[in-house]
């Protein structure tokens, strides 16, 4: 009689293997989340430091155009596009011609960026004049902040080199499994963008200026902090040394319709500093502030998730596992859904605390804290839609498919032209409504094209977890709004408005980790074992 007991069910293998993948997701996400963590805290601090010493004026709206400018730029050439196609195409040479291949890539496609960069800067600062009347032509209206807003840019383009070789570090070193560098880097921006208006304010006729310095030398101190790793990685390639010309094609064909397909959301940006730029002095520094309020949450997770999902979809893709690739898509989608759905109706149900408890003080009103509060508000349906579409769109960048992306993009694009044209009239809320409704409508669509070219999603399961998500958010945000309506937030941060603050958040995060142990949430057991995993490593 032959003997079976030492016969395997070909179906473990693969399961094991879709669990395995999912750990090593989840724990690259934390320690993403752990390192964003403290950057966005820093970031806080910056704003904090900023607002009290500049206060809400034309002063700091010339200031964040002029820095959204090198930072969209650096978003659609390197983070929009060249992460996203470099990592598939990187990860595809490796695993089909070597390690040596890889390297020859890597070496090309530094080498190109630095000449493209070089080029892009002296662009940048000679034509600063005309990126400002792209991205804010209201500011002619006032010679003098147009002035100030140009000077500001030729100052702070030079970061667009540094942050874009940072960015082509973090993809080889997320490539390699490695997340932590990438991830710790911001903090240096930040601790840069506090110490230097505190101490070079005095130094310049508008001290606005010191802020800039601040910048650029976060902006080295950011890419200084990639080399360790570069070179424990055997990464640290001197441009052009090795050639894959071959591979650096693809890439290119790649990145293109990337660049596009995957900063539709900095697009929407554009669109609406534009419109923004015709508001009253103050309406961009709202929107600015409540902008960095929806992003603390969306890179502390969903960033995160989508940052460590990323390496793993490709490697799928390259292997030609598509059910691994629907299941992947499946947990990241869930698992940023656990931590996106509770803050944004956090940050409607909260906001006016929270604004008061961070910025009341100094040059910094309580008409200042209305404003930035209402219009985080109008913004916070968004940080939902937004985690969900990225995570969807790196599966077609997986798959190698930038068009969809692309002509997506486009609708949304259009329909935030038409929506914030109709909804300008509410000022810089309506600006904010705009993007939640653009998102959402980008979003869905994307959803419904990938479930049609992989019906092997598990969309009915995604829907089934968002509803769960939904009602312990509500119980818990319920709890939160309840606790702070005893809170006097007109004074700011006194003692007792800071424990009242303290006391909701505590209640609204014990009573929702609670009820998702209680119901059984995957997401959960999932959070706490990756946290339990870090505690031990550490």
């Amino acid at each position: 009689m032959e003997d079976n007991s030492l016969v395997v069910d070909s179906t473990i293998e693969p399961e094991r293997k879709q669990v395995s993948e999912k750990g090593r997701i989840a724990q690259s996400a934390v320690v993403v989340a752990f390192y964003t963590v403290l950057s966005r805290v820093a970031g806080l601090v910056r704003d904090i430091v900023v607002f009290h010493i500049f206060g809400v004026s034309g002063i700091t709206d010339a200031f964040f155009v002029a820095f959204t400018i090198p930072n969209i730029l650096r978003r659609f050439v390197a983070e929009g596009g060249l992460t996203v196609a470099f990592i598939p195409v990187y990860l595809e040479v490796k695993e089909k011609e070597g390690p040596e291949k890889a390297r020859a890539l890597l070496s090309t496609t530094l080498g190109v960026l630095i000449l493209f960069l070089l080029v892009l800067v002296a662009v940048g600062v000679l034509c600063a004049k005309s990126l400002v009347y792209m991205f804010a032509s209201g500011f002619s209206d006032s010679p003098e902040k147009m002035a100030v807003t140009v000077e500001l840019t030729r100052w702070l383009f030079p970061y667009v080199f540094f942050i874009s070789l940072v960015a082509l570090a973090m993809a080889v070193l997320n490539a390699h499994r490695h997340f932590s560098a990438p991830a710790a880097s911001p903090i240096f921006l930040n601790l840069a963008m506090i110490a230097c208006p505190i101490l070079m304010s005095g130094w310049f006729e508008e001290p606005i200026f010191a802020l800039a310095v601040g910048v650029l030398i976060g902006g080295a101190l950011q890419l200084v902090t990639q080399v360790p790793a570069l070179f424990r990685h055997g990464l640290l390639v001197m441009p052009f040394r090795y050639q894959n010309w071959q591979a650096f094609g693809k890439l290119m064909r790649l990145m293109l319709p990337a660049v596009f397909g995957m900063a539709v959301y900095q697009v929407n940006l554009i669109v609406l500093r534009q419109l923004g730029s015709y508001l009253p002095d103050g309406q961009i520094s709202y929107y600015y502030n409540a902008d960095r309020l929806m992003q603390f949450a969306l890179g502390v997770f969903a960033i995160s998730i989508a940052t460590a999902v990323l390496p793993s979809m490709s490697r799928q893709t390259a292997q030609g596992d598509n059910k691994a690739l629907c299941n992947t898509w499946a947990y990241s989608t869930n698992l940023t859904n656990f931590i996106t759905i509770p803050a944004a109706l956090g940050l409607c149900a909260i906001s006016v605390p929270l604004v008061s408890v961070l910025y009341l003080h100094g040059q910094f009103s309580y008409y200042d804290v209305e404003m930035t509060a209402f219009t985080t508000m109008a913004f916070a349906p968004s940080l939902i839609a937004i985690a969900m579409s990225r995570s969807t769109i790196q599966v077609f960048y997986a798959l190698e498919d930038m068009r969809t992306p692309v002509w997506v993009g486009l609708f949304a694009v259009a329909l935030n032209v038409g929506v914030g044209l109709l909804l300008r009239r509410y000022e810089v809320i309506g600006l904010a409504l705009t993007l939640s409704i653009s998102s959402w409508a980008q979003t869905i669509i994307l959803m419904a094209l990938l479930y049609r070219r992989l019906p092997a999603l598990n969309m009915k399961g995604v829907l089934n977890s968002i509803a769960w998500q939904l009602f312990i958010s509500l119980v818990a945000v319920s709890a939160s709004a309840l606790v702070v309506s005893f809170g006097t937030w007109s004074d700011g941060p006194t003692g007792t408005n800071i424990f009242l603050f303290s006391a909701s958040l505590i209640a609204a995060i014990v009573l929702y980790f609670l009820s998702a142990t209680v119901f059984g949430l995957e997401e959960m057991s999932t959070v706490r074992k990756a946290l339990l995993k870090r505690k031990t490593k550490l």
